[in-house]
């Protein structure tokens, strides 16, 4: 039988016990292990620099941008560029959504595997390292970082702000301000406003940046659902104003089909290389004639241009055909062709039937 001290040692000894591993859980999170509820802590890395806003030193606070990153257009630059004023900036979306919610699956806007070129784009615009490049003299590196959907779905609003908060470390938030969140999407910038309050963080809500023409359907404002229908049309200066940068198309050329037909196009008399969009990572344009600049294998992140080929492609019939003779090294690509779109110069293509959206 215990004593009265006795029992009062072991719950103390076992409330130690507890607390120290609760301290080195949370330890394990900020070094970017999993966090609670299957969540994923934000994985933050040492980086030289002195701390404060606008930097990725060790004790810059986090500032989070939330939001859909899918197009990673003028807009959500906007809310990097804010966040990064405000501490270490990341980019926080949500994965598996329309998996969760029994959507149709789209092609992106942006390929999978360009994402980290762009985030290099922003991060040299704000002059700072790129997000996996060198340090550059502030120090500043925009990354992002991927919540389950499934796991913060029913999360109320508060519970997902108490989340960001307490369990991910976040001390800063920054969104648009037509941003909505939590179960059923009941939150909006005013309680998201309301419970950082409550948790210490502050709140920073931008202004949406506007199109050069609006459109009374889509609004007034820069969105993926514009840029998307600008693609649709074959509009690629319209998309192209609103992304801020060149529309990219990443052709996926890894697999034995794809291979074989370079090596048909090596071997034939013919001169186009046909890529087809059934391979593609991302939305292509309508179909038609295009000014454009390929890139053979691009690095992850890379955003230099100088093994770029600049020459016209034409999209028609589920394909992309390249001159081989414009890009010759286009015959030896291993892994993926970029292609940057940079005009229409032709309709001539617009009744083909494309691939794959």
């Amino acid at each position: 039988t215990l004593t009265t001290s006795t029992t009062t040692r072991v719950v103390r000894r076992r409330w130690t016990t507890a607390a120290a591993r609760g301290n080195r859980a949370m330890r394990a999170a900020r070094r970017g292990a999993v966090a609670m509820d299957g969540v994923e802590a934000i994985p933050r890395r040492k980086a030289v620099g002195r701390g404060g806003a606008g930097t990725n030193a060790p004790d810059a606070l986090l500032a989070v941008c939330l939001g859909k990153f899918d197009a990673m257009h003028a807009g959500h630059f906007a809310l990097a560029k804010r966040a990064a004023a405000l501490g270490e900036p990341w980019l926080v979306s949500f994965s598996g959504m329309a998996r969760t919610l029994g959507w149709e699956e789209k092609l992106p806007i942006t390929a999978p595997s360009d994402r980290a070129r762009v985030l290099n784009l922003w991060s040299a615009a704000l002059g700072g390292e790129g997000a996996s490049g060198s340090e550059g003299a502030s120090g500043v590196a925009i990354r992002e970082h991927s919540l389950p959907f499934a796991a913060v779905r029913e999360k109320s609003p508060e519970e997902f702000v108490d989340m960001l908060v307490r369990d991910l470390g976040v001390r800063a938030i920054v969104t648009g301000e037509n941003y909505r969140f939590g179960y059923k999407a009941a939150g909006d910038v005013a309680a998201l406003k309301e419970f950082g309050a409550k948790n210490d963080a502050k709140v920073d809500v931008v202004e949406l940046v506007p199109a050069a023409r609006p459109d009374a359907t889509l609004g007034d404002q820069v969105s993926s659902t514009r840029i998307r229908a600008a693609l649709m049309r074959g509009d690629v200066k319209s998309a192209n104003d609103m992304l801020g940068r060149e529309h990219r198309l990443v052709c996926d050329v890894s697999g034995a089909a794809a291979q074989n037909s370079l090596r048909v196009a090596l071997a034939g008399d013919g001169e186009d290389v046909l890529l087809s969009l059934e391979n593609v990572e991302n939305v292509p344009p309508m179909d038609g004639q295009y000014r454009v600049r390929i890139v053979v294998d691009p690095e992850s992140g890379d955003t230099s241009l100088k093994n770029a080929k600049d020459t016209t492609v034409s999209l028609s019939y589920g394909r992309v055909a390249v001159n081989k003779y414009d890009v010759f090294d286009i015959q030896f690509a291993r892994n993926a062709v970029a292609i940057d779109f940079i005009d229409r110069s032709s309709k001539s293509y617009a009744n083909g039937v494309s691939g794959r959206w």
